[in-house]
């Protein structure tokens, strides 16, 4: 019986751990959006056009170099000029999407044999706002001026903006330009 007791106990925290480190996690939606018919294998160059945030104290320079590693990395080539597309990225903070976290506390006394009363109460947590990023990364045909093809990732905590987090921003920033090109 004690040795039950105690399995149960451990399973028990064991997946009360479980959880509430899931529950934790934080996940980034990345997607992306393209006209099917588009052929993406005549573009091999690009360049940068324009680059506006309403996160303060990011590195832009950082983020950039990020992302023309990670196009370098799947054969594109950055150049000043004459570019087959040309980079808009946007960073747009925004208020994160709602959770709570809520305490409750109850008690229940006996009646004599057959009856009850019961008292309970509960109190909502973190009521604060809290602010996350959205990430847009538009390619443009420079020659047509067609947005060809629109990555985002969402969801990104604004702390991963600053210098000492650079390193929790990167891998979004790949999962978001390894999209592209579409895999058909």
């Amino acid at each position: 019986m004690r040795q039950t007791f105690k399995l149960l106990t451990t399973i028990s925290a064991v997946l009360f751990v479980t959880f509430f480190l899931t529950s934790c996690a934080n996940t980034n939606k990345v997607t992306q959006d393209f006209k099917p018919d588009t052929d993406f294998s005549s573009y091999k160059t690009f360049s940068w056009h324009n680059f506006s945030s309403d996160v303060h104290g990011n590195d832009q320079i950082a983020i950039q170099h990020e992302i023309e590693q990670q196009l370098s990395q799947q054969g594109f080539q950055l150049v000043a000029t004459n570019a087959d597309v040309v980079l808009d990225l946007t960073i747009i903070k925004h208020v994160a999407s709602a959770s709570s976290t809520g305490v409750g506390l109850s008690v229940g006394l006996p009646i004599g044999r057959h009856g009850s009363i019961g008292l309970g109460t509960s109190k909502l947590l973190g009521k604060d706002e809290k602010f996350s990023a959205l990430i847009i990364l538009d390619i443009t045909a420079k020659a047509s001026n067609q947005v060809l093809w629109r990555g985002s990732a969402d969801e990104v905590p604004l702390d991963y903006f600053t210098l000492r987090n650079q390193a929790k921003l990167n891998p979004i920033l790949r999962d978001l330009v390894k999209q592209f090109p579409p895999k058909k």
